[in-house]
């Protein structure tokens, strides 16, 4: 996707803690990471696949807790409607990226994109303290 290395880098450089919380099943998980080389931007991979499934917030809250960040200052990215729905019932922040569904769909999220390459670089701070974008 692109400008989601740019995105990794400069919020490993911010020291924004970052983790994969993916409904699949860790070897997945592990697997694609390792062959993207992006274990270095996630000190946490968290298979949601024994918790309930998106939309139920059950995997972002786990994700929130392990890296002992309070949900509403945690930002969800997401593709899918249940994905964008969980974030909200977690009480997070959500950024929809159009590559599954269209923006129409994704309406929940505060931020809705084609591409990560084009969000500003203040986005996840403006996103954190205020409602919509």
């Amino acid at each position: 996707m692109p400008g989601v290395l740019t995105w990794l880098e400069r919020l490993a450089l911010l020291g924004a803690r970052q983790v994969v919380a993916s409904s699949a099943p860790p070897e997945n998980i592990e697997a694609l990471i390792d062959e993207l080389c992006l274990r270095a931007y996630f000190p946490v991979l968290l298979s949601g696949f024994d918790l309930p499934g998106k939309p139920q917030p059950d995997t972002f809250l786990k994700a929130a807790s392990l890296i002992n960040v309070p949900p509403a200052q945690c930002v969800v990215i997401e593709d899918s409607v249940a994905g964008v729905e969980a974030a909200r019932r977690a009480g997070m922040k959500c950024i929809a990226v159009t590559t599954t569904n269209p923006a129409s769909k994704l309406s929940t999220a505060e931020l809705i994109v084609e591409s990560l390459d084009q969000l500003p670089r203040d986005i996840f701070d403006k996103i954190i303290f205020s409602a919509k974008v």
